[in-house]
């Protein structure tokens, strides 16, 4: 039983409280949603259109969204799906967002990608998010031509008056052929050059048989295009000097005591970064390498949201974010990417490996 002087606060506080309830009008009103208002730009059709052996040799998926505009016309926007490979398993993802996107307001992309991405019990995953990729994509260029800008104002305007790139020398079995290769983009202005040693999967031609005989094509030996990328990779930077930016991308083939032993046998300062050295879903592994090598790292290419460059982020793991849009999530989840980069000094470096759309 309560005490008098308790009853007289229980009294007190439920006074309170009527004066802070809502009144009956507010409270019968139903909370307004996004999806509530007329939309100004509705979309009418999704079509996926899978396309084989595009460039650069690769299968890829676009995607076209077509809207109505509220005074009858009709605009579409183009996106690009970055799962290359596996561009079925995403044509299937679209066409299920299809279903509950017809519609919707194609202004609304920041509800629209949370829909998309929250709306499932089995949310995430590259194939998925390579469906949001293309769909955010497009929804960003029909916006952009609805409001008579190009997609760039749509994310802040523009930051720089021109946009630094690299390029990339791959491909070519000898180290001399390299090293000309190399010095011929250097002489035409190129100063961020990727070098990719061609033989990945084969002895240097014209020198004694490997260990255990002979490779059969096809087959693949670490240590042998280890070996071999050292050597170029070395003769490249003796060659160039020290001005050029130069990195390589080992695509994730190798463990973490094989990366650190090439790069410990490279002399300091040969490279300025190295992209995807091994694979990502281990963290720790990466933790190791890191204590390994003090060559920058570039990580990201195959992150399928925020969530999988958080712990590369926070503990320092990455020092260039290689953000593809068409696998990220879209210019929408891109720019919260660059944005958390931004606020840890790290540089962004944007991977397109892709066709038009992922270039334009």
């Amino acid at each position: 039983m309560l005490s008098r002087a308790a009853a007289r606060a229980n009294r007190r506080l439920r006074r309170a409280a009527r004066h802070l309830a809502p009144s009956p009008a507010v409270q019968a009103a139903p909370a307004a949603g996004v999806h509530d208002a007329p939309p100004e730009l509705r979309i009418t059709a999704i079509k996926p259109y899978p396309t084989p052996k595009g460039f650069p040799g690769r299968n890829m998926l676009f995607v076209k969204v077509e809207c109505e505009t509220a005074d009858g016309g009709t605009l579409h926007g183009w996106g690009e799906s970055g799962l290359s490979g596996r561009e079925l398993a995403v044509k299937g993802a679209v066409e299920h967002y299809r279903e509950f996107l017809l519609g919707s307001d194609a202004m609304n992309i920041g509800a629209l990608w949370q829909e998309m991405y929250r709306s499932q019990y089995f949310e995430g995953g590259r194939a998925l998010t390579a469906a949001i990729s293309a769909l955010d994509i497009a929804l960003h260029d029909v916006k952009g031509k609805h409001l008579g800008v190009p997609v760039f104002q749509l994310l802040g305007g523009a930051h720089r008056h021109h946009c630094p790139s690299m390029c990339t020398v791959q491909g070519i079995d000898s180290v001399e052929e390299t090293v000309r290769a190399v010095e011929e983009r250097v002489a035409e202005g190129w100063q961020c050059i990727r070098v990719n040693h061609g033989a990945e999967a084969a002895w240097p031609r014209g020198g004694p048989d490997p260990p255990g005989g002979r490779l059969q094509p096809g087959q693949y030996e670490p240590r042998i295009s280890l070996a071999s990328a050292v050597a170029t990779l070395t003769a490249v930077r003796k060659a160039v000097g020290d001005a050029p930016v130069l990195g390589t991308d080992f695509h994730h083939q190798y463990t973490p005591a094989e990366v650190a032993s090439a790069l410990q046998k490279m002399p300091p300062g040969t490279l300025d970064w190295l992209e995807e050295g091994i694979r990502d879903e281990s963290i720790e592994a990466y933790e190791v390498l890191r204590t390994l090598t003090p060559v920058p790292f570039a990580i990201g290419e195959e992150f399928a949201s925020k969530w999988q460059f958080l712990p590369f982020i926070e503990k320092g793991l990455t020092n260039f974010a290689r953000v593809d849009i068409c696998n990220v999530g879209g210019f929408t989840e891109a720019m919260k990417v660059a944005g958390w980069c931004e606020a840890h000094y790290i540089d962004m470096l944007p991977h397109n490996p892709l066709g038009p759309v992922s270039t334009a």
